[in-house]
């Protein structure tokens, strides 16, 4: 009986959703043990750090061992070193290794989610990117969500959580290990100069790197703060589902907001509330009502996770559609870069301010921003309605979200020959119906090409 092909598609968002999964546990995870062990803030956020210094240079630099070895086996590395890591932080609790671990971890997520995201936009038709898009987001935040319940069943202190973690990063690799497709590999275009960047869009560029100063922190240090507060980890972990619920439900609304006006204003109210909201908790701390925070943090993970999408629609709005690729690029570099000094500035803060430093220093880089965003107002007139790009929900993990984004013209996506095929050129792989049990993706006498 023949077996029916599911769409090539199917396996990486898979692969996505158990990837994630874990990678919410291990998010949480991380903070509220190291909080357990005594760590001081600043540790906690420079751990926070090293792994969004790892993701910039994993999602940066992969792509060449991809080539060399392809999806598949590429995959399947960064996933035993994801796995063998996250069972090396449940074994050795010392903040300096876990620095070191940490940076390995970012760098293998990094190779994992440009292996996921190129799959997907080969096999995606442009018309379906916007829908791709979406799905993507929802598994993605979702999957993250639904990992913070699995922390409140577990003993924080012993290897459970971690080979969790670890487990799901080995099941991550089973759907595309059972995939019979042959992917092209995917050259990504060159980033523009960050000083044609700036002129280009300096409220795009400068949102973007708020965003990430932000949402780094918010990642690496909220659940101390919760922590700190007197929450168990059950709690903790419901708080920050609640705000990853959050930034997944308002992204939408917020992006249509954002297509019937200028987009700097939009960018303004986002980074105003979030002030606001910020602010209201640091003088009010609002944490002994669970209900009222909840609904305090849910808003703020809305308004905070929409800030980088709505970044990009606006920078895309100032530029050519055959721009599109490069400079979503190049504002993932700067949301990078503030995802990495984040948590290591906010522990400034915290250190003056207690666990409500945290919000302090939300406070003061909204603020910032808000100012910023009026003061470019005031220097370049908003694009007119009509030449809006429509807004696209995204998230700021590699540069293949540039490739995807449905407001790009021409990705450049390039199949490389197999080497057996470069020396054979009178080479053509069997049709399908005569697939053998031995065949193999990697076999050097058999090469699927349709997705």
């Amino acid at each position: 009986m023949k077996v029916p092909k599911l769409p090539g598609i199917i396996f990486p968002l898979i692969s996505l959703a158990i990837y994630s999964l874990g990678h919410g546990v291990l998010s949480t995870l991380v903070t509220v043990r190291l909080s357990a062990e005594g760590v001081s803030s600043t540790w906690i956020g420079f751990v926070s750090s090293a792994y969004f210094a790892g993701l910039i240079v994993g999602t940066f630099v992969n792509a060449r061992l991809i080539v060399s070895v392809g999806h598949i086996r590429a995959f399947a590395a960064y996933a035993s070193i994801l796995a063998a890591i996250t069972l090396l932080l449940g074994l050795v609790v010392i903040p300096e290794f876990w620095v070191f671990m940490r940076f390995l971890g970012g760098f293998a997520s990094g190779g994992l989610l440009v292996v996921i995201e190129s799959w997907i936009l080969v096999t995606t038709p442009s018309v379906k990117r916007g829908q791709v898009m979406a799905a993507y987001m929802i598994l993605f935040y979702g999957s993250m969500a639904l990992g913070q319940m699995v922390l409140k069943n577990v003993d924080l202190n012993t290897l459970v959580p971690f080979a969790i973690c670890a487990i799901s990063a080995s099941l991550s690799v089973v759907p595309l290990a059972l995939a019979r497709v042959n992917m092209p590999i995917l050259e990504i275009g060159k980033n523009l100069p960050l000083r044609r960047l700036l002129r280009i869009t300096p409220a795009g560029i400068t949102s973007s790197f708020a965003s990430g100063l932000l949402l780094g922190a918010l990642y690496g240090l909220l659940p101390l703060f919760f922590a700190s507060s007197g929450y168990d980890l059950g709690n903790t972990a419901n708080m920050m589902a609640i705000v990853i619920v959050g930034g997944m439900a308002l992204q939408y609304p917020i992006g249509r907001l954002s297509d019937l006006t200028d987009r700097r204003i939009v960018l303004a109210a986002l980074f105003g509330i979030s002030m606001v909201i910020s602010i209201f908790f640091v003088w009010a701390a609002p944490t002994d009502n669970f209900w009222l925070t909840a609904g305090f943090i849910f808003l703020l993970g809305g308004t905070m996770f929409s800030m980088y999408p709505i970044s990009l629609s606006h920078a895309c709005d100032e530029i050519e559609p055959n721009m599109v690729m490069s400079v979503n690029q190049g504002l993932l570099i700067a949301y990078s870069v503030g995802a990495m000094a984040g948590p290591a500035m906010a522990p400034l803060f915290i250190e003056v301010r207690g666990p409500l430093g945290l919000f302090a220093f939300f406070s003061v880089v909204c603020a910032a921003t808000v100012v910023f965003l009026l003061y470019r107002r005031t220097r370049r007139e908003a694009v007119p309605l009509g030449e809006h790009f429509s807004h696209a929900m995204t998230i700021p993990n590699t540069p293949i979200m540039a490739e995807i984004d449905p407001r790009a013209e021409f990705p450049e996506v390039t199949p490389v020959m197999p080497e057996y095929e470069r020396r054979h050129p009178d080479f053509h792989p069997a049709d399908d119906e005569q697939h053998h049990p031995h065949d193999d993706l990697d076999h050097p006498t058999r090469r699927r090409t349709d997705f």
